[in-house]
C-alpha cells in the first residue's frame, strides 16, 4: 500500500472519520494516478473534533469503495509539550505498525516542535522503503517575512526555529527516493542537497475542468467595451497573512484615483467580520462584496470565469493553489510579488506584480490595466493556456511516473 503520514487532521463525528473535501480532493487524484499499482492509499493523521470545525473547512467522509483508509491518531491542538510527554509514543506505534506494510511512505516536514511527518519519514527510510518528500512552500523564507518586524526575541525565535527546519529539510531530501518541491524558492534552498528532486505543483482542478476558450474570450471582449468595471476576485481562506485588509485598501486607493474597480471576496476565516468593518469603514459598498465559503469543484471555477482577474496581496510567501484555479477559469493573477508570484510572471507569462508590503503601487496596477484592458485580455489568454499545462490530473501523471521509477515500479 502506499502510505501517507501527514499532519492534516482527520475529523471525527461519533464513529465516522472525515476530511476537509480539499485533502479528499487530492487524495483521489493521487489513488487514481496509480490505478491501484500501489494498492491501498492508508493515511495516517492526528484527529480533531469534527463538532469544532472552522467554518472555512467544509468536511466529507470517506466510503468502503473509495480505496483509501484513514488512521486517525492523538488531538492535533495538542501543545507540543504534551505531544513529547504522552503523544509521541501512540504516534510512533501507529507508524511502526503500518510502515512495514507499505511500498512507498509519503511524507515531509512540518513543524519542529511536533515533527509528525518527519517521524513517519525516518520510519520508512530506516525500514528500506521508497521515501516520497513533499514541501509545498518555503517556510523560512516565510517566517523570516512574518517576523520582519516583530520584537527581537520573537525574531531570535524565528531564526532557531527555521535553522533547524531548513537542517531537517535537507537531511529529508538528501535521502528520499522521490522529493516533490513546490517551486523555485523551494528548489534554489534545497535543490542542491537532494538526491532526486522534482518540481511539483499540487493543483486542485481537472483537465476537462478549464472554461471553454470561447468564454474567455466573449468575457475579455465585454471588458474591452468598457462597459462594465473591471470584476477582481480572491478566493481562499480569510486569514491574517493572506493580506486582503491591503487588498481592501488598494481597491479603494484605485478607485478613489477614479479606477472602475470592484473586488468579490470568496471564503471564510477568523478575519473575516474586521474585513467587512473594514470595508464598511471605507464607504466600499458594492464595490466590496463577501460570498463566504463555496465548495471547491467544477461549478466554483465556472462562476470564477464570470471575474477578470484574481487579486492577492499575501504578507508572506505563499503558495495558493487558487492561483491555478484562477487560470482554469482564465483569470490571470494581480497582486505582490512574493516569490511564488514572480515565478509565475516569468514561468506563465500570467501575472502582474508589484513590490510586496505596498498597497499604494498596488492601487496604481489596477489603475494602469483600467486605463489599457487589452494588457488584462493578453494575460487573462495567458493564464487560459498556462491551465492544461497545470491540470492536476497533468501534475499527478507525472508524480506517478517519477514515483515509478525512485521505486524501480514499471508500470503496466
Amino acid at each position: 500500500m502506499y502510505l501517507v503520514v501527514i499532519h492534516v487532521p482527520i475529523y471525527l463525528r461519533d464513529n465516522e472519520c472525515l476530511i476537509a473535501t480539499d485533502w479528499k480532493r487530492s487524495l483521489f487524484l493521487l489513488r487514481d494516478s496509480f490505478g491501484g499499482r500501489f494498492g491501498r492509499i492508508q493515511v495516517l493523521a492526528p484527529s480533531l473534533d469534527a463538532r469544532v470545525t472552522p467554518a472555512d473547512q467544509p468536511l466529507e467522509p470517506l466510503a468502503k469503495h473509495d480505496e483509501i483508509d484513514l488512521f486517525p491518531s492523538f488531538r492535533y491542538d495538542t501543545r507540543a509539550r504534551d505531544f513529547w510527554r504522552e503523544h509521541v509514543h501512540t504516534w510512533n506505534r501507529q507508524v511502526n505498525e503500518l510502515v512495514p506494510r507499505a511500498s512507498v511512505v509519503h511524507a515531509g516536514f512540518c513543524d519542529v516542535y511536533r515533527p509528525l511527518m518527519f517521524i513517519g519519514f525516518m520510519a520508512g527510510m530506516r525500514a528500506g522503503k521508497t521515501t516520497v518528500f513533499v514541501q509545498d512552500t518555503d517556510h523560512v523564507l516565510q517566517q523570516r517575512e512574518l517576523n520582519a518586524h516583530a520584537p527581537w526575541r520573537k525574531r531570535v525565535q524565528s531564526r532557531a526555529y527555521s535553522e533547524l527546519f531548513e537542517r531537517s529539510v535537507r537531511y529529508g531530501v538528501s535521502h528520499a527516493s522521490l522529493s516533490l518541491l513546490k517551486g523555485r524558492a523551494l528548489h534554489a534552498r534545497y535543490g542542491r542537497y537532494a538526491k532526486n528532486a522534482k518540481n511539483f505543483h499540487d493543483t486542485s482542478y481537472l483537465s476537462g475542468e478549464i472554461v471553454p476558450l470561447a468564454r474567455v474570450e466573449q468575457r475579455c471582449a465585454e471588458l474591452v467595451s468598457r462597459q462594465r468595471p473591471v470584476r477582481l476576485v480572491y478566493c481562499g481562506r480569510l486569514t491574517a497573512r493572506k493580506g486582503l485588509d491591503e487588498s481592501i485598501d488598494a481597491l479603494m486607493r484605485a478607485r478613489a484615483q477614479g479606477a472602475a474597480v470592484t473586488l468579490d471576496i470568496i471564503g471564510d476565516g477568523a478575519e473575516r467580520a474586521a474585513l467587512e468593518r473594514q470595508a464598511q469603514h471605507l464607504g466600499a459598498g458594492s464595490a466590496i462584496t463577501f460570498h463566504g465559503m463555496r465548495r471547491y469543484g467544477a461549478d466554483l471555477i465556472a462562476d470564477l470565469a464570470s471575474y477578470d482577474a484574481l487579486f492577492f496581496t499575501p504578507t508572506a510567501e505563499d503558495t495558493p493553489r487558487m492561483i491555478f484555479d484562477g487560470y482554469a477559469a482564465g483569470l490571470p493573477l494581480l497582486g505582490y510579488g512574493i516569490d511564488y508570484v514572480r515565478e509565475r510572471v516569468q514561468e506563465d507569462g500570467a501575472a502582474r506584480a508589484v513590490t510586496a508590503g505596498d498597497p499604494a503601487a498596488a492601487a496604481a496596477l489596477l489603475c494602469q490595466l483600467d486605463r489599457d484592458r487589452e494588457s488584462l485580455v493578453s494575460l487573462a489568454l495567458r493564464a487560459h493556456e498556462a491551465a492544461r499545462y497545470h491540470a492536476a490530473d497533468a501534475w499527478y501523471r507525472r508524480r506517478a511516473e517519477w514515483t515509478y521509477e525512485a521505486a524501480g515500479h514499471v508500470p503496466a
